[in-house]
């Protein structure tokens, strides 16, 4: 079975489409995505469903999931 493919944005090292795969969390897509840059904000991240118009800002934990579809935007931090 193939999943749609997420997208991750933002402060990470290399932003892009990844292919989706089972029980795959945020921390992992980050990872995949050569991790945090400097700048990150490590504590929020925004989440935008494949069917969604609209991301929400939810926190980061080690078990937020990612669904097939989902674009993840790392923001900023604030100095």
């Amino acid at each position: 079975i193939n999943f749609r493919p997420y997208y991750i944005l933002g402060e990470v090292g290399r932003p892009g489409e990844y292919p989706y795969t089972d029980a795959l969390t945020v921390m992992n897509a980050v990872a995949t995505a050569e991790g945090f840059t400097y700048r990150a904000n490590r504590r929020t991240v925004f989440i935008r469903g494949g069917n969604e118009a609209e991301e929400r800002s939810v926190r980061l934990s080690p078990t937020l999931r990612v669904q097939p579809g989902d674009t993840i935007r790392i923001g900023e931090r604030i100095f």
